[in-house]
């Protein structure tokens, strides 16, 4: 491991699945989706970018159910607890999207950034400073 790359574990709100990511992360997304609204039951959804070679279950792939949305968003949760793990689309083959609010190791600062804010909750005011895209940003290098 070089000393640019931190290793992060997470899991479960019920300890069932357990993963450990090695860092660097790419950008800590705020996801306004209705997707991600409807899938985390809340006005936003934080993930962290990886390469998925950097993301391994430790224990629970049993545990895992994958649901894809109409948008082609796939999302793994515990099938016992309903926590959300991971996202990610078949666009993406090599990229996986960790659930920020699963991680026990907290994260080192990232770039932040809100996508998808032409969709964001009516009852949501965003009040930091943090780029704000309609969709996916042009660029993820800003």
């Amino acid at each position: 491991m070089s000393a640019t790359e931190q290793v992060y574990e997470g899991s479960c709100h019920c300890g069932r699945v357990r993963y450990r990511a090695v860092g660097p992360w790419g950008f800590m997304e705020h996801c306004h989706c209705t997707d991600c609204q409807k899938s985390h039951g809340a006005a936003f959804a934080t993930y962290i970018q990886l390469p998925r070679a950097r993301f391994t279950l430790l224990r629970g792939e049993e545990q895992l159910r994958v649901y894809e949305a109409k948008s082609g968003a796939k999302r793994s949760f515990c099938r016992t607890c309903g926590s959300c793990i991971t996202s990610g689309a078949d666009s993406e083959p090599e990229s996986v999207y960790v659930a920020a609010g699963t991680l026990d190791t907290p994260p080192a600062p990232s770039s932040e950034i809100h996508i998808f804010v032409r969709s964001k909750a009516p009852w949501y005011e965003i009040k930091d400073a943090h780029p704000q895209h309609s969709t996916y940003p042009e660029t993820w290098s800003e």
